[in-house]
């Protein structure tokens, strides 16, 4: 066994891990909900995506200079043992592997999934859930099983569907950024729909003529509301930026190719978002663009470019889908290494080991796996929260509806706050922009993005603060043994776990109290 990674991916699969991790489910159904929250108002979500792209165009830039300074074996984890110190680096490497990379690749895996079961028209009656049924459990795990195999077995073969992913699912985006836009424009769709008011649409109405559902509320929001609303589904569309710095110990050149894969990417990304946003939202009215699934998305290219252009966008779909799970699949196999690589975290030297044939972290990707497949059971009764048993949980926490996809990205960016503090404190090399303008402007965008997190979700908040705070306590017992490297002030980072948890408490209470 080796225990060195080699470098093997260049600069194109590089930036082609940037735009292809990040591009992929998330405009396509977030894209409906920002619709959904803004009504007729183009401007709020155009300021939304610009936002969302901004904050994270921030803390890329940040981190592309950290990596022309710092470098081991996992990017992030990287440059916060180096500038905050090895215990924290500990704790966030651990909720990479733990909670981040896990839960987006197994939500990914359902989303993949659900896009394809939609393809095929499986379980399309009314009142079909069809991320409860069984062809899209058995499709989400084929997926994954798939994915990482393929990755584990061979990295010429993931960096091939990386770039040629990358490529095909850019095209239907930009597409429909120009000629969406010009459609709207000419038959006057954009115009309808800017003069769009507050309604609910998708009413259902059984054989009586009696209303069943009011179907979903559009834009009655205010627009302070609506933007943060919206703000916050851009998140997620935006998370996969970091997978590819987890690779900086296996790109060629890293300290000068990271940088530029980061950046450009970064505002490629933003630029296709938008452009993307203006075309889908002069493409077909408001009540359609709304629709759960994909179905609204759907719609849109079926007004722009015919009815054979709707069942092709799925199977483009679905390769942007596939595209962004190898991303996270890429990660998500690297996450625990990236600690075992250290001595730290369970069993370091089994899950730091490098197979000799393949030059994967063999140990760490079956581990990984294992924490997938509990994500993915949180997801399932996420999505179950209608039906038994999952139901009377439900009712009797008076419509508790805890969803990871809302956190993890903006849980991310949360714990890089110490990192980008300590960029200011104790990166003295930077010049003055990259030292102290960069990292305030990244810390300023953090602190909106989780302040629009806690206006949408309120005290669902605190749930996700103890489960990251009891996973991360976890992983601080298990790294503390003979045969590892001691993490100092254990007893301490406990204390100041509890001690979060109790100021969130405080905090919730006065802001709602406020609100």
């Amino acid at each position: 066994m080796e225990n060195q990674l080699k470098r093997k991916y260049g600069l194109l699969m590089a930036m082609c891990m940037v735009v292809g991790t990040i591009i992929g489910s998330g405009i396509f159904f977030q894209n409906e909900r920002v619709i959904t929250y803004i009504g007729g108002r183009m401007w709020i979500g155009i300021a939304a995506w610009a936002v969302g792209g901004l904050i994270t165009l921030s803390l890329a830039y940040v981190a592309s200079t950290l990596a022309t300074r710092h470098e081991k074996v996992g990017g992030l984890v990287d440059y916060t043992e180096a500038l905050v110190g090895k215990s924290y680096s500990y704790v966030f490497g651990w909720f990479l592997a733990t909670i981040f990379y896990p839960a987006m690749t197994g939500t990914l895996a359902f989303v993949t999934a659900r896009f394809t079961v939609e393809l095929f028209g499986w379980n399309t009656a009314y009142g079909v859930n069809q991320f409860l049924s069984g062809e899209t459990w058995a499709l989400a795990l084929f997926y994954l099983v798939l994915i990482y195999a393929v990755n584990g077995l061979s990295t010429k073969i993931s960096e091939k569907i990386q770039i040629s992913g990358t490529f095909i699912k850019v095209i239907p985006l930009i597409l429909m950024g120009i000629v969406g836009t010009i459609f709207g424009l000419v038959n006057g769709v954009t115009l309808e729909n800017l003069n769009f008011t507050a309604t609910h649409v998708g009413r259902v109405y059984n054989e009586y003529g009696q209303l069943v559902t009011e179907g979903t509320l559009v834009g009655a929001r205010t627009a302070m509301s609506a933007f943060f609303y919206a703000l916050v589904a851009t998140a997620f569309a935006y998370a996969g930026w970091d997978c590819v710095i987890n690779l900086n110990s296996e790109i060629k050149d890293a300290k000068r190719n990271l940088p530029k894969a980061l950046i450009v990417g970064m505002i490629i990304i933003t630029s296709i978002y938008v452009a993307y946003f203006v075309g889908i939202f002069g493409a077909s009215p408001v009540e359609s663009a709304v629709a759960a699934g994909g179905v609204g998305t759907r719609t849109g290219f079926m007004a722009v470019f015919g009815d054979f252009a709707g069942t092709l966008l799925f199977v483009f779909i679905i390769i942007s889908c596939i595209g962004t799970l190898n991303g996270l699949t890429v990660a998500s196999q690297r996450s625990i290494y990236a600690i075992s690589a250290r001595n730290t975290g369970p069993r370091p030297r089994l899950f730091g080991q490098i197979d000799k044939e393949t030059n994967m972290p063999n140990n760490s990707i079956f581990l990984s796996m294992i924490f997938i497949a509990a994500w993915m059971v949180v997801i399932f009764a996420h999505n179950s929260m209608s039906n038994p048993p999952f139901n009377s949980i439900n009712e009797s926490l008076h419509g508790f509806n805890f969803s990871i996809v809302a956190f993890a990205p903006v849980g991310l960016c949360m714990l890089l706050l110490p990192l980008l503090v300590q960029v200011i404190h104790k990166q003295k090399d930077f010049g003055v922009f990259n030292r102290f303008i960069a990292p305030t402007l990244a810390i300023i965008g953090t602190l909106f993005l989780m302040y629009a997190t806690w206006y949408q979700q309120r005290n669902i908040v605190f749930i996700f603060l103890i489960v990251l705070s009891v996973l991360s306590i976890i992983g601080l017992l298990l790294t503390f043994g003979k045969d590892k490297t001691p993490m100092r002030g254990v007893t301490a980072w406990i204390c100041g776990f509890v001690l979060v948890i109790v100021v969130s408490v405080v905090l919730l209470v006065v802001l709602n109290s406020v609100a």
